[in-house]
């Protein structure tokens, strides 16, 4: 059934802007008349036409998860409803039907029976916390306050892009670099499980003396391929041990702090947690949101639990009356640009505007860093894989040359 968006008054003068299904035009029409609206405006809303072949490689499918990509369509079209009108309830259920995620389709939904039983907004989205940050749930209850709330979800939705867009960028860098790897590993497993058995059997039937490099590569691929699947299969418990032991607190901490300290990567993780940091208060601050909430928020977002524990730290002690610069400044992981940038912001008063200027600054710090790290990468990769094939051949092939010079291999 087509939709319509139609705005209208209604008897007492008020100005009603919504989105009805409806078999005709006509049929909207009188309905609303039945209900003594005066229509001022009835549009049809078009559905884009597409030849059916390219329609069915382009239609978008639904999934179960929520990325980043589906909050940003929630918010910047609850955003643009609200502004144009539109009844939060009617807005969400428009906005439910939708979404391509079906897990975000069915939390709106749940949100919408929420609010029609008496939460407001912000409650409603606090339930659903596997779904939505602590990020959402403070900036809807600042724009529910304010009276702002499509202004402080555009703000959110803007937010949002430039995150995606960033993440987007980072891995699109990353692309290259795991399909270089995969390779590389493919080829090696190749050698190991096809090219090596041939080579032992040709050693095999002319009993020769092997060097010490051939026998190990030979009893390593032996090795291999007797217990191929007992290697795959602790590979992937490693795998999953590591991905879950982050769930537990003590472990959590060793992992995080580890990664502050490792001398290879701490500078771009923490690269990393600097942009979240800033970028996280930069849109909170902006929205109004008080700075001793914004520090617990930001706290609750940063993922990393020690730099989680010192920001809440930050939180006590700017309630206790200290600037956010001097608890920026006694932190031995944030560089003193951090600090000084604060400071300037607090002494002018426009702290959110210097906040984003830091986001800004340590976005693009990152990216190059990334890139520079993915420049190296590469030829690294290409020296060591071109090591390990070069020790296998050169391993393979001094035996086949020696029988060769002794004559072993006439009509073979």
């Amino acid at each position: 059934m087509p939709l319509y968006y139609y705005i209208a008054k209604t008897p007492k003068g008020k100005t009603v802007k919504d989105v009805e299904e409806s078999p005709s035009q006509e049929d909207l029409i009188r309905r609303l008349k039945e209900q003594d609206f005066f229509i001022i405006s009835v549009r049809k809303i078009e559905k884009e036409k597409e030849p059916s072949l390219f329609r069915f490689f382009t239609k978008k499918r639904k999934h179960r998860g929520v990325g980043l990509v589906d909050l940003v369509f929630f918010a910047r079209n609850l955003s643009t409803t609200l502004s144009a009108g539109m009844p939060l309830l009617r807005s969400l259920e428009i906005i439910s039907s939708q979404v391509e995620s079906i897990k975000l389709s069915q939390t709106l939904r749940e949100i919408v029976e929420d609010i029609r039983k008496g939460l407001s907004l912000s409650e409603a989205i606090k339930k659903h916390g596997n779904v939505f940050s602590s990020l959402w749930r403070g900036i809807t209850e600042v724009g529910e306050t304010s009276g702002n709330l499509p202004l402080v979800l555009e703000r959110l939705a803007d937010y949002l892009e430039r995150r995606l867009d960033f993440e987007r960028k980072i891995k699109s860098s990353l692309i290259y670099p795991a399909i270089l790897l995969t390779a590389a590993f493919i080829a090696v497993g190749v050698f190991f499980k096809v090219v090596m058995p041939r080579f032992s059997s040709i050693f095999d039937e002319f009993k020769i003396q092997l060097p010490k490099t051939t026998v190990f590569l030979l009893n390593l691929s032996k090795f291999v391929d007797r217990n191929f699947l007992l290697i795959l299969g602790i590979f992937i418990l490693v795998i999953l041990i590591v991905w879950n032991i982050r769930k537990y607190p003590f472990f959590k901490r060793k992992l995080d702090g580890l990664i502050l300290e490792l001398p290879l990567i701490s500078h771009t993780f923490i690269l990393a947690y600097l942009e979240r940091f800033s970028s996280t208060m930069y849109i909170l601050l902006d929205s109004g949101v008080p700075i001793v909430y914004t520090l617990e928020i930001t706290a609750r977002s940063i993922g990393n639990s020690i730099l989680e524990r010192d920001i809440q730290r930050m939180k006590e002690n700017v309630k206790k009356g200290r600037s956010l610069s001097s608890e920026l400044a006694n932190n031995k992981f944030l560089p003193p640009l951090v600090s000084e940038i604060t400071r300037i912001g607090e002494e002018a008063g426009n702290l959110s505007e210097m906040l984003k200027k830091i986001s800004t600054y340590y976005q693009k710090e990152l990216g190059s860093r990334i890139e520079r790290m993915i420049a190296l990468f590469e030829p690294v990769v290409i020296l060591i894989m071109g090591f390990i094939i070069g020790f296998i051949v050169i391993s393979l092939f001094l035996p086949l040359f020696k029988l060769s010079t002794m004559g072993g291999l006439r009509g073979f």
